[in-house]
């Protein structure tokens, strides 16, 4: 088992993805073509203080949308905020959990696809809790998560929870602490990209850049490279997209849309969206009757608006920020017993 601890979320999570980035192989759990992964871990913030901005992941306020309608169902958190607000507040006993979504496979063979099918061992995160002794603390259970990458919006969900309890019990997010319980943090090692090469801290960006495109670097970046799995293999993934780029590839003629999707962000949000115009290209068809023909043009993506988390909430499932919710706590269950088995 592992333990991290940070004063607040924001130092939390880049810890968590520090860590992982720049641990030795004997750090490791898994180390694959594609992920690294340390198992079993717990991880604390004294405050939910939570600064971040959906484009610093390369991330769309559409995929916000997706995330809290795949995994947060509106009358279950309406009900866990009634029972945190009416039976628990800031000083009663007991825990309130509530599970999210179950969020089904996507894709494969057993849906009639042909792509590789997606969460088929079930969903990321399985729920979220409440409790006020001995402090305000929110919980957040998760079975894997993508450091780097999907796990800034896994604790924007559980953050989002809280600035919506802590309205209802008139206190602020920020006086809450947060515990995350997870079985698999992993670095995805071309999805994770954005959280080196746009780093919210300048100087990193720039090192983390030089290490990952560059033969130019210092001898403490050399040896960093040298010692991390992770920053390896991204390097290995980076080279692929500087070599398509140097023999002209567009992409259209790229088949694997996950790697199109990174290499398009990457031209665009680190190179600028007039570099990355010159990489617009038709796919074509690969067989049958219009074998060769032109099938589907690929633009440049435009680069992504600044989206911070404060300014999103709960709209997209009919629960906007500005209404009330909860109840006033009526204090009934103070001497009561946690154990519901009687």
């Amino acid at each position: 088992m592992r333990a991290f601890r940070a004063k607040d979320l924001t130092s939390l999570h880049e810890s968590l993805c520090g860590t992982i980035v720049h641990s030795p192989a004997d750090r490791l759990d898994v180390i694959s073509s594609v992920d690294v992964q340390i198992h079993n871990t717990i991880s604390e913030a004294e405050s939910m203080a939570w600064e971040f901005d959906l484009k610093s992941m390369w991330l769309t306020p559409s995929r916000w949308s997706m995330m809290i309608r795949q995994y947060v169902d509106p009358d279950e958190l309406l009900a866990w905020i009634e029972k945190c607000t009416g039976r628990i507040g800031l000083n009663g006993r007991g825990i309130a959990h509530m599970r999210t979504r179950s969020v089904a496979a996507r894709g494969g063979a057993s849906t009639g696809h042909t792509n590789k099918e997606t969460r088929r061992w079930g969903s990321c995160m399985l729920g979220i809790s409440y409790k006020a002794m001995p402090r305000p603390t929110i919980v957040l259970y998760s079975r894997t998560s993508y450091l780097g990458y999907l796990a800034a919006l896994d604790l924007s969900v559980a953050w989002m929870c809280a600035r919506y309890l802590a309205d209802a019990m008139g206190c602020k997010v920020e006086d809450f602490s947060f515990v995350w319980m997870n079985e698999a943090l992993q670095y995805h090692n071309f999805k994770s990209l954005a959280f080196l090469l746009n780093h919210r801290d300048p100087e990193s960006a720039a090192m983390y850049r030089r290490i990952l495109l560059e033969n130019r670097m210092t001898k403490s970046e050399a040896q960093a490279l040298r010692d991390s799995p992770a920053l390896t293999m991204s390097r290995r993934w980076m080279a692929r997209i500087t070599k398509l780029d140097d023999e002209g590839h567009t992409y259209g003629d790229m088949t694997y849309n996950t790697y199109r999707r990174i290499r398009r962000r990457y031209h665009t949000e680190v190179l600028g969206f007039e570099a990355a115009k010159a990489f617009e290209g038709w796919s074509h068809y690969k067989q049958g009757p219009k074998e060769g023909e032109q099938k589907e043009w690929f633009k440049a993506y435009p680069e992504l608006p600044h989206t911070p988390i404060h300014s999103l909430d709960f709209s997209k499932i009919g629960l906007p920020l500005d209404k009330s919710y909860g109840v006033a706590y009526d204090g009934s269950d103070d001497d009561n017993d946690d154990d519901d088995e009687d």
